[in-house]
């Protein structure tokens, strides 16, 4: 167990940004992973989707329970999040390891940006 110990943490401290933000933890996911775990980036990527979709999971049935949650949204958000991530998906195995650091790290300041203005 204690040579997972950087595993655990980065679970632990996206677990918390999930639960906060709503899947919000994959913008410290996979910087992470890269980081301390010394993972290839489009690994980084993936894994992170399976790592966040079961954090999501949990996050959602807390939400449910508490009425934060909804579903006329979330019907068709999902079909459209199913054909994104599908192409995503493809697209990664596509898109060369620079570029895709690049195209994160612009979403994610964008996104800073948009979340502080």
């Amino acid at each position: 167990m204690k040579k997972y110990w950087k595993h655990i943490l980065i679970g632990f401290v996206s677990g918390i940004l999930n639960g906060l933000f709503g899947a919000g933890g994959g913008s410290v996911v996979v910087p992470a992973m890269e980081k301390f775990l010394k993972m290839d980036s489009k690994k980084a990527h993936a894994t992170a989707i399976a790592v966040i979709s079961r954090l999501s999971a949990v996050s959602t049935f807390f939400y449910l329970s508490r009425g934060y949650f909804n579903l006329k949204i979330w019907i068709p958000v999902t079909v459209g999040g199913i054909a994104g991530g599908l192409i995503g998906a493809k697209l990664l195995g596509r898109i060369p390891k620079q570029w895709l650091k690049i195209i994160f790290g612009s979403v994610i300041i964008v996104t800073s940006i948009k979340l502080i203005v």
